[in-house]
């Protein structure tokens, strides 16, 4: 091919790339853009002094519309396109190309829709949410993508399921409040010092109950060992003190007999010492006795060390009864605390969770008495449309068409006579439960 031949092409490629560009945009109900709508743009230029066509590289993207409504481009900066259709962003972006760069002739500027700005759909559908929106799109094909009406089929075996798990719950908490019970019960007791348990009437009119049975005797055997490990504990302790007075008391008596000894000694010792000077008796046997009274004297000095120790023996012994008797009591006193703080805790949430689950049954038939009429019901179709004056609302039907940025609702008229019409008797617990109930 020629080279004139080959431009002649390239002209003819460029003049019909740019005439689509121009022209398309122009037919009636032409888009206008808006925020979150990603746009394509080809850019190019031909360069007759090279006989070639030069491609904007770093314009030939994908851009979003902020959600001021502009686009921020490269060479062209931040341009306007809300509003705009896109041949006329075409036209603008080529114009800036052309002012910006100083070019003789604007670029020709391509651009088409890459992603349309999604549409929303709430209400009575099975999947309310943002979808993806598609030229032609209406209230019916809308409905589908958010996975159609929600019918209230549906809502019956959730209403079974909650039934099942509030009775479930409710049973729980009496089987707990049954526990804390018990175990008050029994801390009450040890406070008080008392043989054996004494628990509550909600408890005893229950004991044939297996649940019933079953806490109060773990409780008592609880009760048992804890009682049998305090006796030891004190016995032990009153078991050392014991010794530790007669201890004491051989150690007073060994005082008084090292007493008699060095009084003895002395009184020897002082005769001798007259004797020997007047040279009745010998020196060395004076010296025997001085001896034999400083052994005794130090041997009194660790008696009266030994009584010492034991007194301090004694003393601590004392004190470990005393703190093993607080210790006792300090714990019981906190069990107790806490104990009553679950049974309030426990007593609120039965008493939420028994007003839910009557309210559940209550609920189920009278959903399943109204869903016939229900079924019956054509939903109502709007849509909240976004204009230059502001929010709008208007009504729709199945074959209205929806614009990107649009809200579809979707409403269900209720029947006149609801859940709220049945008498209170229509449901309720009637099952015995066992007791749930805290005690200030």
């Amino acid at each position: 091919m020629g080279k004139t031949m080959r431009k002649w092409v390239v002209t003819a490629a460029a003049s019909l790339a740019a005439m689509t560009a121009w022209t398309l945009p122009t037919m009636a109900d032409e888009y206008l853009l808006g925020p979150q709508d990603k746009v394509r743009l080809k850019v190019y230029e031909w360069r007759a002094s090279r006989d070639v066509f030069f491609e904007w590289t770093a314009l030939n993207d994908d851009f979003t519309v902020g959600a001021d409504g502009t686009l921020f481009l490269p060479f062209v900066g931040q341009i306007r396109a809300q509003g705009t259709a896109p041949g006329d962003l075409a036209r603008a972006i080529g114009g800036r190309l052309m002012q910006q760069m100083g070019l003789g002739r604007p670029p020709d500027v391509a651009v088409e829709i890459a992603q349309y700005r999604p549409f929303y759909i709430v209400g009575n559908v099975a999947q309310p949410g943002e979808f993806p929106y598609r030229p032609g799109l209406t209230v019916l094909q809308a409905m589908g993508i958010a996975g159609g009406l929600r019918t209230r089929d549906e809502d019956i075996p959730r209403l079974e399921r909650e039934v099942i798990a509030g009775q479930g719950e409710v049973d729980l908490l009496a089987q707990s409040s049954v526990s804390l019970l018990a175990r008050k019960a029994r801390l009450e007791s040890e406070q008080a010092g008392s043989d054996e348990i004494s628990f509550p009437p909600e408890l005893n009119v229950r004991a044939s109950n297996p649940t019933v049975a079953t806490a109060m005797e773990q409780e008592r055997k609880i009760f048992a060992v804890r009682k049998d490990a305090m006796t030891t504990q004190l016995r032990s302790l009153n078991e050392l003190k014991e010794f530790l007075e007669k201890e004491l008391d051989s150690l007073g008596q060994q005082m008084t007999f090292h007493d008699k000894q060095i009084e003895l000694i002395q009184k020897e010792l002082a005769g001798v010492s007259t004797l020997v000077q007047k040279g009745l008796a010998v020196a060395p046997r004076e010296l025997s006795l001085e001896g034999t009274l400083a052994q005794m004297q130090s041997d009194k000095l660790v008696a009266e060390t030994s009584l010492l120790r034991v007194r301090q023996e004694i003393s601590k012994t004392d004190i470990e009864i005393l703190n093993l008797g607080n210790q006792h009591a300090n714990e019981i006193a906190g069990a107790l605390r806490e104990t009553q703080q679950q049974l309030n805790e426990i007593t609120s949430k039965a008493d939420t969770a028994v007003q839910l689950l009557h309210e559940t049954e209550v609920t189920a038939p009278a959903l399943l008495a109204l869903r016939e009429r229900s079924e019956r019901t054509k939903p109502i179709f709007k849509i909240v449309r976004t204009t230059a004056s502001g929010s709008e609302e208007r009504s729709a039907d199945e074959t209205t068409l929806i614009e990107p940025g649009d809200t579809v609702k979707i409403e269900i008229p209720r029947p006149q006579s609801g859940v709220a019409a049945l008498p209170a008797a229509a449901g309720g617990l009637q099952a015995e439960t066992l007791p749930i109930q805290g005690t200030n």
